[in-house]
């Protein structure tokens, strides 16, 4: 029962309420409970507080492959991929055997840190070594993996070979490469990815809205637009992103450019200030391709400032107490400006803060963030 509500806090990212449950771990005696222990580890992880999960962790004698597994993927997310490593060397020392989902935690480590001669090392162990036959979901970490060292043709190549069982394998492997192929300029993988992913009616909307991006991003607004249109006229409507932050009991959600909250007009003032700020350090709001628009540079600057995560940033600044670190949550990915505005605001307020994207943990600090720009 305990560990159903800790999971449940887990994927919804209520820290409070899973506080709450560790608390009644702790009051029934039940931390000798592997199933207990490794949710709580991965709460703590899916929440912006790895650091909870690495005392937890340690705490426990003998750890099964369920909690290493737990660790090391959230070590993976945090970008800390040299520490999955060390981690799923010491389970195999120690006699604890891998299985599908420890291997899927380690290359994602070696993903999120341009750890690629690991990476491949680990896949071409598994069956040889531990027994473990890789699956698409092993492989399209891979391609993950490739893809964020630029490697777009390798990625492209093994994403053609790789088996798909189900539309939801697909849909992540396609998914990957095509976001992969906007970054990196390469409108030619990115109409195919596109294309496997409408056919399949996997992620339609993000397929369209994403491909339209990557021609825009190379100046072919024409067919940008044309693709937008094709979009609207299929009656495909791509999910509004949002981010949210949990204070106290309440749980508080924003959506880019919309100020219609409680304390929106403070949101807005402060976003000012701090903007101005920034500048004077040398940001260049709206600069970074990611607005993909035919807009003047001062357009670009407000629609950028208005994402959710900012507004989210914001009023967290104004109500959570200097001295507490904020965590923000996003339902999609960070974007690079908002990923460079966080870094600045974190050095001028002097405060950290936790930012949990659909792909990541990102700690700003002191003008830096723990992904060391490699995301």
């Amino acid at each position: 029962m305990l560990a159903s509500v800790i999971s449940a806090c887990s994927s919804l990212g209520k820290l409070v309420a899973g506080r709450a449950s560790h608390g009644a771990v702790i009051r029934g005696g039940h931390e000798v409970n592997d199933v207990v222990t490794s949710t709580l580890v991965d709460m703590y992880g899916k929440s912006g507080c790895f650091d909870y999960s690495w005392k937890i962790f340690k705490r426990i004698p003998n750890p099964s492959v369920v909690e290493y597994t737990s660790i090391i993927v959230g070590a993976s997310k945090y970008g800390l991929g040299k520490l999955s490593i060390e981690l799923f060397e010491e389970m195999v020392e120690r006699g604890v055997k891998p299985n599908d989902v420890t291997f899927v935690g380690v290359l994602h480590g070696c993903s999120h840190s341009g750890l690629v001669d690991e990476g491949l090392g680990f896949l071409n162990s598994m069956l040889e070594k531990h027994g473990v036959e890789p699956e698409a979901k092993h492989y399209t970490c891979v391609v993950d993996m490739y893809c964020r060292v630029g490697r777009l043709d390798e990625a492209h190549k093994l994403a053609k070979s790789i088996h798909v069982e189900t539309p939801a394998e697909g849909a992540l492997l396609w998914g990957t490469l095509l976001s992969a192929s906007r970054l990196h300029g390469r409108v030619d993988i990115a109409q195919e990815a596109s294309r496997r992913l409408i056919e399949s009616n996997q992620q339609v909307a993000g397929a369209y809205v994403t491909l339209s991006n990557a021609y825009a991003s190379t100046g072919e607004w024409e067919i940008a637009h044309g693709l937008r249109s094709q979009m609207k006229q299929a009656g495909v409507v791509k999910d509004p992103g949002c981010s949210w932050v949990e204070i106290r009991d309440s749980t508080f959600v924003f959506h880019a450019g919309n100020l219609s909250f409680e304390r929106g007009e403070d949101v807005l003032r402060l976003l000012r200030e701090l903007e101005g700020r920034m500048k004077e350090r040398g940001y260049a709001g709206g600069s970074l391709g990611l607005v993909f628009f035919e807009v003047e540079q001062e357009a670009k600057e407000e629609i950028v400032s208005l994402h959710s995560e900012r507004l989210a940033l914001a009023f967290a600044l104004i109500v959570i107490p200097k001295g507490i670190t904020i965590r923000v949550m996003k339902n999609l990915r960070m974007c690079k400006d908002c990923h460079e505005a966080f870094k600045a605001i974190s050095g001028i307020v002097e405060r950290d803060f936790i930012v949990r994207d659909v792909n990541r943990f990102h700690h700003f600090r002191d003008g830096s963030c723990s992904c060391g720009d490699f995301w």
